[in-house]
């Protein structure tokens, strides 16, 4: 599995907003954060140090999920404006040709799929 499209995003400092596992995918939604590098990264709001835009990392083809938590079963961290998240992804690589172990809070998870899309939230 090739990962290079998460390459230009921070994912230490991307917020998990949620997760869904579907039938043959598992999707988590984040508030990317995005390096200098990446060719959709504009200047940080007011307040912020990175560029923060939604997006979605979707894995498909999904044949297999070990290790992902119910969200229900995930104490949220809210802050002072009252946006919820799950933390961040602490890590992700590749541990088999079709395998990638992804790290949160939301678990310590290992999904074999074909593939792994990334997509970003139209710009505001």
């Amino acid at each position: 599995m090739n990962i290079d499209v998460l390459s230009n995003i921070l994912l230490e400092d991307t917020f998990v907003l949620a997760w869904h596992r579907g039938h043959e995918s598992l999707t988590f939604y984040v508030l990317a954060s995005l390096q200098r590098t990446h060719s959709a990264a504009s200047t940080p709001t007011h307040g912020d140090w990175a560029c923060y835009r939604p997006g979605i990392i979707q894995f498909s083809g999904v044949s297999s999920v070990q290790g992902l938590l119910r969200q229900d079963a995930v104490k949220p961290a809210i802050d002072a404006e009252g946006s919820v998240d799950y933390g961040c992804i602490d890590s992700i690589s590749v541990v088999q040709p079709s395998g990638c172990r992804i790290v949160g809070d939301f678990g310590d998870v290992l999904v074999v799929a074909r593939k792994v899309l990334f997509y970003l939230a139209a710009a505001d």
